[in-house]
């Protein structure tokens, strides 16, 4: 009975391995990264108040009222028993236009902040799978330097028995024990530059790199790049404010009703009178200039902005493309040239096994075919940052 539930835990657990994904979602991980970036959060905090903001521009007032309280007598003085109660509400009202120019911003400024949560996700995908390419070919470079090492080990145990055996010179042995603790170097330089990415990446996604990443393959229809966008979302902004400058050039009204209960001296009866109150604020000329130079000049910050980073992404996308196409001719040719040092590897090690090529010649001729393999796996690498720098600059690396 022991052995049968040992053998079912074991069953459990080997279903729980092969049914662990290999691969993660790129959404997913931007989702687990958003939590962790600061600025992200702050974004999440930001629509908490825009949202309060939006509240209040859709309200009837631009605020809340005031309540006040005053009492006059006499009993310092005459003593005559004079008493004043008064009891006030005063409410600020909107200025004409006012209300509909907040509500505007409000609205604009929620439409910005999407907008810019959008840029950040491009963002932040970029950054995972930059971090991830690269990740992938210190792994891959880590992965050459483990076979180097395992060939290279090979050698120098095969020579020590031929030395040993008196059918090789000591200067092979040399040579193969050479060959040998520079694979090792190798192995731990690349292990430990691996290690590293792969760390960095956990810092930015909390989780290590996967070996595969799966992209959304959903066709999303996106016109415009998010962060021209957010550029042109934050112009929007700006005139929004603008104009919100110009309906504000004074403080708000206020409307003031007043209830007084007052008698004039002891004994008296009390008399009742109601009053309103209109209080008009008076505007400075230099005051409501500063604030709309200041409107200006933010609106036409915005527009060279969001106009620059237009002719960036043009420029970019132009040179992405150059890239991309040297990249794939990259690629073509160092596959080539691994094709050629495998073949002469092949042979050189043929030549010295028959006695008719020096171990020198064995050795150069693997050093060239790992160059070669180590310069198509980065052929590989660029042509692939260079599709993810296409991607980014479409708006569709999700």
């Amino acid at each position: 009975m022991r052995r049968l539930f040992a053998l079912f835990v074991l069953l459990c657990c080997a279903l729980a391995v092969t049914a662990r994904p290999a691969a993660a979602g790129l959404t997913e991980l931007v989702d687990a990264a958003w939590q962790r970036d600061p600025r992200a959060r702050a974004l999440d905090a930001r629509r908490d108040e825009l949202s309060a903001l939006a509240e209040v521009a859709a309200g009837w007032t631009p605020g809340p009222g005031a309540v006040g309280i005053a009492n006059r007598n006499d009993r310092p003085f005459d003593n005559r028993g004079r008493q004043e109660w008064e009891l006030e509400y005063a409410q600020p009202v909107w200025l004409p236009g006012q209300a509909a120019a907040r509500r505007d911003e409000a609205g604009t400024a929620l439409r910005a902040l999407d907008a810019e949560r959008a840029a950040l996700r491009l963002e932040l995908a970029r950054r995972l799978v930059d971090t991830r390419l690269a990740w992938l070919l210190a792994r891959g470079q880590a992965g050459l330097a483990e076979r180097r090492l395992t060939v290279a080990r090979q050698l120098a145990d095969d020579l020590a028995r031929r030395v040993t055996a008196g059918e090789a010179p000591r200067f092979d042995l040399n040579l193969a024990q050479s060959e040998r603790l520079a694979a090792e170097a190798a192995v731990a330089e690349q292990d430990l530059a691996a290690r590293e990415l792969a760390r960095r990446f956990q810092v930015l996604a909390g989780s290590p790199p996967p070996p595969k990443l799966e992209v959304s393959s959903a066709e999303t229809a996106v016109t415009l790049h998010p962060g021209l966008v957010a550029a042109r979302e934050a112009t929007a902004l700006a005139q929004a404010r603008l104009a919100t400058t110009r309906q504000s050039l004074r403080d708000n009204p206020e409307v003031g009703l007043r209830l007084r209960r007052e008698r004039d001296a002891s004994g008296a009866e009390y008399g009742d009178s109601i009053s309103l109150r209109v209080v008009i604020p008076l505007t400075s000329a230099s005051r409501t200039a500063a604030r709309e130079a200041a409107a200006i000049a933010a609106v036409t910050e915005r527009a060279v902005a969001a106009e620059q980073l237009r002719h960036q992404l043009e420029q970019d996308r132009a040179q992405a493309a150059d890239q991309l196409a040297t990249a794939a001719r990259l690629e073509d040719a160092a596959r080539a040239r691994q094709r050629l040092a495998a073949d002469n590897l092949g042979l050189a090690d043929t030549a010295w096994r028959l006695g008719e090529r020096p171990l020198e010649a064995l050795l150069r001729a693997r050093a060239a075919a790992f160059d070669a393999d180590t310069a198509a796996l980065r052929a590989r690498h660029t042509r692939e940052q260079a599709e993810a720098w296409r991607d980014y600059l479409k708006g569709s690396a999700e």
